[in-house]
């Protein structure tokens, strides 16, 4: 087969056969995990949402759900990561995360998050502080 016609072929049936150009970079807005994804009933616990184009259109809001109740966006760390303080919730509810951008629309993570009780819960920012 040419080279020319093997190249043809490449580029017309390239996606159908899982095949990605080398230096493309995915251009969509996604989430693609949530951890810890779990965390204490009381709230307070610090999870990364980590994804694709958070921050990489300019200056972006974003609004954080853990089921019904509303998170607090800490910072964003890069364009693929944020940091979100959880709210709190009622023992063994496992909620879906909704993340509301601003521009940007809406991403969810289904069940992606489980209230457990504090011994039970991952370390928050207070527990890491190191005595000397």
């Amino acid at each position: 087969m040419s080279k020319v016609l093997t190249l043809l072929l490449v580029v017309l049936l390239g996606p159908s056969l899982g095949l990605v150009a080398c230096g493309g970079d995915d251009t969509k807005l996604k989430v693609t995990g949530i951890e810890p994804d779990r965390g204490d009933v009381e709230g307070g616990t610090y999870v990364k949402i980590k994804g694709n184009r958070f921050i990489a259109d300019g200056a972006r809001n974003a609004k954080v759900y853990f089921g019904s109740r509303q998170g607090t966006v800490s910072r964003f760390v890069n364009d693929g990561e944020m940091i979100v303080e959880a709210p709190g919730g009622k023992p063994n509810e496992t909620v879906d995360v909704l993340i509301i951008f601003e521009p940007g629309g809406e991403l969810k993570i289904s069940k992606g998050f489980t209230f457990v009780e504090k011994n039970n819960a991952p370390a928050s920012v207070q527990d890491l502080n190191i005595k000397k």
